[in-house]
């Protein structure tokens, strides 16, 4: 090698000068002390090239190609930082196109980064709120609870804009990588006021078709009421015309009920409701219902568990279940309704023996008008609304639908609640309200 070389060099010429001078020993001496300052030299120029961005030094054999490939990597990294500077310009630029927030928060939930809608949207500043935790910028409460986790994050969750502009934000938090999260909202104002709209618009049309239908109606019973006003041969229209009219009547009260709970924000006359009462009193009406189909309804409620919330708007989420079982299910099923507490939250669960729903209509279930057997449904009178109606309800109670069936096992319905809504029951009704059998 060329520092063997070298060194082989520098010695056999130190101890010739030191034998023509008289002293072999010294001239070697001399010539290894060369040969390591030389190395030295270069370790230092080294340490100095690794520190700056100069020129790359020159030598030869080991040092040489150590200095050639420190150049080349300086090289190869410069054109990498290059390139990454031009992929985070254009992440920075597309970032700033978007119309939606992006926010990307730490493990502790402290903002990293943020677009430009970020600050349009939520009010942040930079270089000033990074570093600042999420929750100490965006301060509602329901933006609260669900960044710690209280809400579904896959539903995500509504809140105005911080700014106070009149503007209602949709937030969704993605988990990636380890322990980060990406914040993203965007601005649903306009499908909100779209939604309006349409709610006020059902809202108007159902109670202009009420009155009208009200008229027909009274008409329509009072001819097919007296057997002598009506032929026979038109005695069977006027009954279908009647058992419509009836049917397009149950569905304007459900729509009117529909546009009621999405009108109305929050939910009015929050009191201690007996849901074990109430069970038993729903129960009562499930059994007139099926008449001769003879279904059986068994109750198993605990009589110790009642619920913060609004009576009518329960009253109606829980009879839509229990009247969906009565009428989807085959004569003489067996309907058990559930009341209790699971994990710490108030459950009702409504289940039934039935033929059950195929996986793929459950997502949909809820859906106003969607039906899974469009024209059994009609024919035993459904207006395909109950479930939307149950849904909004709980909704409106920060409770939730879930929905368990399988193809001739029976289904499961179940309305599950917080933990906070949960009441036990007052001193002054303990003895008074006891169940009813």
């Amino acid at each position: 090698m060329a520092e063997t070389a070298l060194g082989g060099g520098l010695l056999a010429g130190g101890a010739l000068l030191g034998w023509m001078a008289g002293d072999a020993g010294a001239g070697a001496g001399l010539g290894l002390l060369s040969y390591v300052a030389w190395h030295v030299r270069n370790i230092l120029r080294l340490a100095a090239r690794l520190g700056s961005d100069g020129d790359t030094p020159e030598s030869v054999g080991l040092w040489g190609e150590l200095f050639e490939r420190l150049h080349r990597s300086r090289r190869e990294a410069t054109a990498a930082q290059r390139r990454l500077a031009q992929i985070v310009q254009r992440f920075e630029e597309s970032s700033a196109a978007l119309p939606d927030a992006a926010v990307l928060l730490g493990e502790d939930g402290r903002i990293d980064w943020c677009n430009e809608a970020a600050q349009r949207l939520l009010g942040l500043r930079t270089p000033r709120d990074l570093g600042q935790r999420i929750t100490n910028v965006v301060r509602h409460p329901a933006f609260a609870r669900y960044f710690s986790g209280e809400g579904e994050r896959a539903a995500g969750v509504e809140f105005p804009a911080p700014q106070g502009d009149d503007l209602m934000l949709h937030a969704q938090i993605v988990s990636f990588g380890q322990g980060r999260r990406l914040l993203v909202v965007r601005d649903i104002t306009q499908v909100r006021r779209l939604e309006q709209v349409r709610r006020d618009f059902v809202a108007n049309a159902s109670h202009e078709l009420r009155t009208p239908l009200t008229v027909v109606y009274g008409f329509l019973e009072t001819l097919t009421r007296d057997s002598t006003v009506l032929p026979e041969r038109w005695r069977r229209p006027f009954d279908l015309m009647t058992q419509q009219t009836l049917r397009m009547q149950r569905i304007i009260d459900d729509m009117l009920m529909l546009a009621q709970l999405e009108g109305d924000g929050g939910r009015g006359a929050d009191s201690d409701v007996n849901v074990p009462n109430l069970l038993h009193l729903i129960r009562s009406e499930a059994i007139a219902l099926s008449g001769s189909r003879r279904h059986r309804i068994e109750v198993d409620a605990d009589p110790g568990l009642w619920l913060r919330g609004n009576e009518s708007e329960l009253r109606s989420a829980f009879s839509n279940l229990v009247g969906n079982a009565v009428q989807h299910t085959p004569d003489g099923s067996t309907i058990t309704i559930r009341w209790r507490l699971q994990d710490d939250r108030p459950v009702l669960d409504v289940q039934d023996n039935g033929e059950g729903i195929a996986a793929e209509h459950l997502p949909r279930l809820s859906e106003r008008f969607y039906r899974v057997d469009a024209s059994r449904s009609r024919a035993k009178g459904g207006t395909g609304l109950g479930l939307a109606i149950v849904k909004h309800a709980l909704a409106r109670h920060e409770a939730e639908l879930r929905i368990r069936s399988q193809i001739g096992a029976g289904s499961t319905f179940s309305c599950v609640f917080l933990p906070a809504a949960a009441r036990p029951v007052p001193a002054s009704e303990a003895v008074i309200n006891a169940p009813c059998l």
